[in-house]
């Protein structure tokens, strides 16, 4: 048998390609059942969605590789599968197990669902060990999406897949009585999809969340569609881009207060439309930005003053701290909206408890985004308020850190510092005087073993804490 060869370039001579896209190339599957003319399965691929598979079927095709080879497993309500050449000739025991020899092909997973009808690589548990065997999909199968290649589809002769897979067959779901295949190239479909219609959001749509589901109408024949985000009307820069093989698709992290545009392209394996009309929406406001308690911190007073930056177009904002991260409303211990300033005095807090808390802003009626969780631990009832310390850490990255740390300090006036390291005994693993002139610090780590430790920035007036874990 002579071995396939692959390549990413040279696409076989019988798919045409043309500016807009590349012709799927087309095939009949003529099937016998011991010897006896069973039926035709007409089918075509996808070289603009799996170019690699296309061309290894078609070069197979023009080997003739799959005369005689044989559907070798008929699952009912899931696939058939052929395409092995050990079923000419081999042993049934060996069918199924392919031969060293064949070229095996990259994986090209995509977003083109699993449904009846959908042709696709087999392969073993190695995502790049498909070759020539290949399965049909004879009812809805979604559960393989994203795990195994597809590359083309049955357009007619599913009434003789479901008698294939209706067959009588053994414990191994082999068929009792051989059912070959003989596979000839037939031509090529050359149309083109037409664009989607937009559905939601609507267009002129405000106060679009970062997470945010859209939805267009079905295009016949398409089996792919883009979905594209351009905070630019001309598309010239996509922000966001996401290919699905139904008519929606869920984006996340929007910006906030933004005005987007977004439109849709429909894919039917060979050729892409010309993208749909374009739609506008405007996100919500954006997320405040957490000041105070810091994400982390330690020793936090137990009526602290919580802070966050303003924010554009924001009219007022919503408060929450939560004793878990879910912030379900059996763990929320404080839920305030309407606040208009950016700070906010909670009284009451458990001491040496953890607790986590998040801003979200609204303009009006309309509600905003939320900001990053952050999460600290309060100390005893009579700590000192971070707040209040003449210098503030603005920022402590990267944190988890396997060399250094870089600290920057704001100081609202001259303050000796001192910054100490502990671990998880309080035993001080590394001290260090910070110049009190300079806002800028690197900590380097270099000596520490792996696990948490305790930064502990030091003045006159108190100590700020902070949680360091050393990767």
């Amino acid at each position: 048998m002579k071995k396939l060869l692959l390549s990413v370039i040279v696409i076989a001579s019988s798919i045409t390609s043309l500016a807009q896209g590349i012709d799927k190339p087309q095939y009949q599957i003529i099937t016998k059942r011991a010897g006896t003319y069973l039926g035709a399965i007409n089918i075509e691929l996808f070289p603009l969605i799996a170019p690699l598979h296309t061309q290894n079927f078609d070069s197979l095709v023009n080997d003739q590789f799959f005369d005689s080879t044989a559907f070798h497993r008929v699952v009912p309500g899931f696939v058939i599968q052929g395409g092995d050449p050990n079923t000419i000739s081999g042993p049934i025991s060996t069918w199924g197990q392919g031969q060293p020899w064949q070229q095996n092909v990259p994986a090209e997973f995509n977003a083109v669902r699993h449904v009846r009808g959908i042709i696709g690589a087999a392969r073993d548990n190695d995502p790049n060990s498909a070759n020539s065997q290949f399965y049909i999909c004879v009812a809805n199968a979604t559960f393989l999406d994203g795990n195994y290649t597809v590359y083309g589809k049955v357009t007619s002769g599913m009434n003789i897949v479901d008698t294939i897979v209706s067959s009588p067959r053994d414990a191994n779901d082999v068929p009792l009585q051989k059912i070959e295949m003989f596979v000839s190239y037939t031509g090529v479909n050359d149309s083109i999809p037409t664009a989607p219609t937009l559905n939601s959001p609507t267009d002129g749509a405000n106060g679009v969340l970062n997470t945010q589901q859209f939805t267009f109408g079905n295009v016949p024949g398409a089996v792919l569609y883009t979905l594209q985000l351009s905070t630019d009307p001309n598309f010239s820069t996509i922000t966001h881009s996401a290919n699905t093989g139904g008519t929606s698709a869920i984006v996340t992290n929007l910006m906030g207060s933004t005005n987007y545009h977004w439109r849709v392209i429909a894919n039917n394996g060979g050729h892409e439309s010309v993208p749909s009309i374009p739609r506008t929406f405007n996100s919500a406001t954006a997320a405040a930005s957490l000041i105070f308690p810091a994400d982390s911190a330690l020793g936090i007073n137990t009526n602290p003053v919580f802070q966050w930056s303003a924010v554009a177009n924001a009219t007022s904002y919503t408060l929450q701290v939560s004793t878990s991260a879910t912030f379900t409303t059996q763990t929320m211990v404080y839920n305030t909206s309407g606040i208009t300033a950016t700070s906010q005095q909670v009284s009451g807090l458990n001491p040496n408890s953890l607790y986590y808390w998040r801003v979200r802003t609204a303009n009006g009626t309309e509600q905003g985004f939320y900001s990053p969780k952050f999460v600290f631990n309060t100390g005893t009832t009579t700590g000192i308020e971070e707040s209040a310390f003449p210098f503030q850490i603005v920022q402590l990255y990267p944190n988890p850190t396997n060399d250094q740390l870089f600290l920057n300090v704001a100081s609202q006036s001259p303050s000796t510092k001192m910054l100490v390291i502990t671990d998880l005994t309080g035993k001080a693993v590394l001290t260090k005087s910070l110049d009190e002139n300079e806002q800028q610090h690197i900590v380097r780590l270099n000596n520490l073993v792996q696990g948490v430790y305790i930064l502990e920035l030091q003045s006159t007036n108190g100590s700020i804490k902070r949680r360091v874990v050393k990767i």
